[in-house]
């Protein structure tokens, strides 16, 4: 009995020494820079970053200068001068002209295409509340513009780089 012991072990030592090793690290040859995080050999980016090593910036896709309309209440408003989108963070926004009200507004980046504006008010005190969504080279959302004598405006736009 002993002798069977001694060979049964001998056996299973042999089997561990010469079975391969299965714990390779997944993550040993992802880079995900310094935006995100490898997770079981893929990045995980953080908010504000998206791509194969997390090198895009979310901001960076809504700039540029665009024209278009705002439709509040049954009136249509066509931009004389472009609306400017500029990156203030990987997931912040300013909007010049926006409305064609000749200020600006800081929006939001909630996702890779999608904008989010509350209740920020612009220098002249102009409330601002909305959204927009970023398709292509289009953006297109609605807000809610609310004037310092307490009246506001509901508005829709389309507006294209």
């Amino acid at each position: 009995m002993n002798k069977n012991r001694f060979y049964l072990l001998a056996l299973l030592g042999a089997l561990i020494a010469l079975t391969p090793a299965c714990n390779t690290d997944p993550c040993k040859n992802v880079n995900c820079g310094a935006n995100g995080t490898c997770l079981d050999g893929s990045c995980v980016c953080d908010a504000g970053y998206e791509g194969v090593s997390c090198e895009t910036e979310w901001a960076t896709k809504f700039e540029g200068s665009y024209l278009g309309k705002d439709v509040c209440g049954s009136t249509t408003y066509n931009l004389s001068k472009p609306a400017i989108v500029s990156k203030r963070s990987a997931t912040q926004v300013r909007i010049s002209n926006f409305g064609g009200f000749d200020s600006f507004i800081d929006a939001q980046v909630i996702k890779s295409d999608e904008l989010e504006f509350k209740n920020y008010a612009d220098p002249t005190g102009r409330k601002f509340t909305g959204s927009a969504k970023l398709t292509g080279n289009k953006l297109t959302g609605s807000y809610t513009v609310t004037f310092s004598d307490g009246t506001s405006e509901s508005c829709t736009f389309e507006y294209t780089k």
